[in-house]
């Protein structure tokens, strides 16, 4: 009788191990299947905004997310001030922060705080009204307005970075840095700007001062003259403005826009180069910031005049203004479609 029962329940083991071993193959199998299906539609080399919606700024926010910031390049402020949200990884997204009706060009985000501070008041496009510049501070998880403040008329607010100890703004009319102290955990404690005067930066007609990128304790920044081309090292405690030495067969960026750095690799958005396209060059810095080697260009036919970029492990991605279409003689905006692009690194 023993042996009997040790042989069913041996038998019974067996049994239960080959279900076990069938039911996990099957999951596996179920899983890959799925896995595979959704590698499929997942990191989506263009990712869509709304239709009619005039984008210029690009950010990075928490994980995959992202913000694009909306202008107004056609002069029609129906929709300008929108903040979209959306995911790099899925391509899915949603309205975060609706139409204003008062433009919005660069956008910085600040994971301390989950604070999204966007320039505002710029028209969008090379002319146009120059009312109530300064920056917009945003929760980046509602879309919640926490605050405004006002720089300042007759200027061009056009990019914005945060850094551990303030936020700094770009006026590409002048030779002038905004800076908003913050405290110790990246609060904004009071509304009071201060202004670096930028002694040594060359002014050219039309816009000029631009992108901004540098180190997160913001003692030295990158700004690149989109009228020049030329990169310029600022000390923000002085105002000194130092043309970087690039060294290579491209020395300057004309119509450089939007940077993106990674550790010491310089990405500068050229938006109306390679034109009617637009590219991305591709700097390697020195440790300190003063020398650079010009490495490449990034171009891709998907391109439509993208004016800001982000990075994403591997690649780059760049918001497509569609400047061109946006701006036609009796163009229907209403119908244009812009896109986040992604190409690699």
């Amino acid at each position: 009788m023993k042996n009997t029962i040790t042989n069913i329940l041996h038998r019974s083991a067996v049994l239960l191990t080959a279900a076990i071993i069938l039911t996990a193959t099957l999951s596996t199998t179920v899983l890959t299947h799925e896995i595979d299906q959704t590698s499929r539609v997942i990191w989506p080399d263009l990712i869509p905004i709304p239709v009619g919606y005039e984008a210029e700024g690009i950010e990075l926010g928490k994980g995959q997310d992202f913000f694009v910031g909306t202008v107004s390049w056609s002069g029609n402020l129906t929709n300008s001030g929108a903040i979209y949200k959306g995911n790099l990884l899925t391509g899915e997204g949603h309205v975060l922060v609706p139409p204003t009706g008062k433009p919005v060009a660069g956008l910085s985000y600040d994971a301390r705080t989950d604070y999204l501070y966007a320039a505002t008041g710029r028209s969008g496009g090379f002319s146009g009204p120059r009312w109530e510049q300064g920056i917009k501070v945003y929760t980046a998880t509602s879309g919640r307005l926490l605050g405004e403040i006002i720089f300042g008329d007759d200027m061009a607010i056009n990019d914005v970075l945060v850094t551990d100890t303030a936020v700094y703004c770009t006026d590409s009319v002048s030779t002038t840095l905004y800076k908003l102290p913050l405290e110790d955990d990246g609060k904004v404690f009071s509304s009071t700007v201060e202004k670096i005067e930028m002694t040594g930066f060359e002014m050219a007609e039309g816009y000029n001062a631009n992108g901004l990128a540098g180190d997160f304790d913001g003692k030295e920044l990158l700004i690149i003259n989109i009228g020049t081309g030329v990169l310029y090292l600022v000390d923000t405690a002085t105002g000194v403005a130092t043309p970087v030495n690039i060294q290579g067969s491209a020395t300057s960026f004309v119509n450089g826009d939007g940077l993106y750095m990674d550790g010491r690799t310089l990405y500068i958005c050229e938006n109306f180069s390679n034109f009617p396209l637009g590219r991305i060059a591709v700097v390697e810095l020195s440790d300190d910031l003063t020398q650079g080697t010009f490495i490449k260009y990034i171009e891709s036919d998907d391109f439509a005049i993208p004016t800001t970029i982000i990075g994403f492990g591997s690649c780059i991605y760049a918001i497509n203004t569609h400047y061109l279409e946006f701006t036609a003689e009796g163009a229907d905006t209403t119908l244009i479609q812009s896109e986040v692009v992604k190409v690699f690194k």
